[in-house]
């Protein structure tokens, strides 16, 4: 089959969906097709670099009119398809690429990922599963599997698969906090901790990745530790978790240190409305008891 070698990866959209795909089929698939065929497939590829992804559906379906089994043309009908929003039309492309070489790996990734969005959980894991049988080193489809598997509440293999997937990619950052996130599922607390860890030296500014492991840390009874990452988390990411300062409050609050209880609930910013009534609630209660120790 004749190829272009300079088609890079297409990123595209289907509402939340993220695809990033590569445009060729899986090493070790390379038929001979006709070449108006190829003519028409490299158009097609053109044209989704280029962003005219109705022209290039019809460059697709012209060279699956003269190659009916033609799989990457079908994998590229589907990342066109994608760029038009039409969810439905991709996923049948998508199946009709598999149908036509089982071993199109990137074809049954990008098909879990519509099955992932339509609330087809199992038929994802199932993709995911073919994706991975056929690319073993595909780091982003035993992810994406992972968060499928704990959607059906298999929590032992979404652990397998976040395992895996930073096995295959040690800077996955995400990798390591859904670990982490499902080690909490499985309330094996410390092994959590480990694996955000690993989140953060990914990414030193991973607002989530602390907040979590301060929560993982409370779990533990490591309370300055869990002090130290909410503070990270709120200095990262305050609009999200500016409830860390409530959090942390609590903890000196527990501890009776309580002008550093009122510190930190006096940070909480107004915007995120039921924290800051908790907080001005704090506020009045501790001031009220330091009021009356000092009467008393």
């Amino acid at each position: 089959m004749i190829r272009r070698k300079d088609w890079q990866p297409v990123a595209a959209s289907i509402m939340v969906l993220m695809l990033i795909a590569a445009a060729h089929a899986d090493e070790g698939t390379d038929p001979t097709y006709d070449a108006a065929a190829v003519e028409h497939y490299n158009s097609g590829v053109a044209n989704i670099e280029e962003r005219n992804y109705d022209q290039a559906i019809d460059d697709f379906n012209a060279a699956i009119n003269i190659e009916s089994a033609y799989a990457d043309a079908y994998y590229g009908l589907g990342l066109a398809y994608i760029g038009t929003n039409n969810q439905t039309e991709a996923l049948e492309a998508f199946t009709q690429a598999v149908n036509a070489d089982p071993k199109h790996a990137r074809a049954h990734f990008n098909r879990a990922k519509i099955l992932f969005t339509k609330r087809q959980y199992q038929e994802a894991i199932d993709a995911y599963e073919h994706a991975v049988t056929h690319k073993s080193d595909y780091s982003e489809a035993f992810y994406a599997m992972g968060m499928a598997k704990k959607k059906v509440d298999d929590y032992e293999g979404a652990l397998q698969a976040f395992s895996r997937a930073t096995e295959l990619d040690v800077k996955m950052a995400e990798g390591f906090y859904m670990k982490g996130s499902t080690l909490r599922s499985l309330k094996r607390y410390s092994e959590a901790v480990e694996a955000y860890q690993a989140a953060i030296g990914v990414d030193p500014r991973y607002a989530m990745a602390y907040y979590w492991l301060a929560e993982t840390y409370k779990e533990l009874g490591r309370n300055s530790e869990a002090i130290d990452a909410y503070t990270k988390a709120a200095r990262y990411n305050q609009k999200k978790f500016s409830k860390a300062y409530c959090k942390i409050g609590d903890i000196y609050y527990e501890r009776g240190a309580y002008n550093d209880a009122l510190t930190q609930y006096k940070k909480m910013p107004r915007f995120d409305s039921a924290w800051y009534e908790y907080a001005q609630g704090q506020i009045k209660h501790i001031e009220s008891k330091l009021k009356n120790n000092t009467t008393g």
